[in-house]
């Protein structure tokens, strides 16, 4: 599936974004609290997404999770969705990006983080609906402008932390395996999973 035409989906201007957390290729800690006082005032930007992948002067937001078992384990699966530049990869993120519908009803400033919170939800619950419960914390940004997919984007990394030991996928996480972060201390298998999954792995506390 592509890009809708009309699908708008939530932006930053690079220029009002703070440097730090734009690096060449990097992982930010950060708490809920530091984000969202950086946002506060930050005007949203609605693109289409059409338009945003072909435009780095917006940094498209996507909420990216990483879901962990009781026993420590993370999600690990082959990409094979929507995002046809990252096949033939392995990740450990579910991301998708924010549409106007994912922002909840407010007054005054932009609410961003429960936006995100939104977004990420609604991701749980169309590619990973058995895992849907469990404890979710923000865990800071990934950047990269090394490869054509990341110079666009700018992520938020949430630990999604899932009460159950069996839980079955959705059909976009076919192939699906559950792996120790330990598993992924050697170069040559960490070089097979896509580069937002390694610098996330950088924020996952062990």
């Amino acid at each position: 599936m592509t890009p809708s035409n009309s699908e708008l989906v939530l932006c930053s201007r690079t220029e009002e974004l703070p440097a730090a957390w734009l690096p060449q290729a990097g992982a930010l800690p950060m708490s809920e609290a530091a984000l969202c006082e950086s946002l506060a005032g930050l005007p949203p930007r609605w693109l289409p997404r059409t338009v945003a992948e072909q435009d780095p002067q917006h940094k498209q937001w996507i909420p990216y999770i990483l879901v962990r078992n009781p026993t420590g384990m993370l999600a690990a699966y082959p990409r094979q969705g929507t995002e046809a530049r990252l096949h033939g990869l392995w990740s450990l993120g579910l991301g998708g990006h924010i549409n106007p519908a994912d922002v909840p009803p407010h007054n005054g400033s932009f609410p961003w983080f429960e936006t995100f919170q939104a977004g990420l939800h609604r991701e749980l619950w169309e590619e990973f609906p058995a895992a849907l419960q469990g404890r979710t914390t923000f865990l800071g940004l990934i950047h990269e402008q090394v490869t054509q997919v990341g110079r666009v984007h700018l992520g938020a990394v949430f630990l999604h932390e899932t009460e159950h030991l069996e839980t079955s996928p959705g059909e976009e996480l076919t192939g699906l395996r559950w792996i120790f972060p330990s598993d992924l201390n050697s170069p040559r298998t960490l070089a097979s999973f896509e580069l937002w999954s390694q610098l996330a792995l950088r924020l996952v506390p062990m």
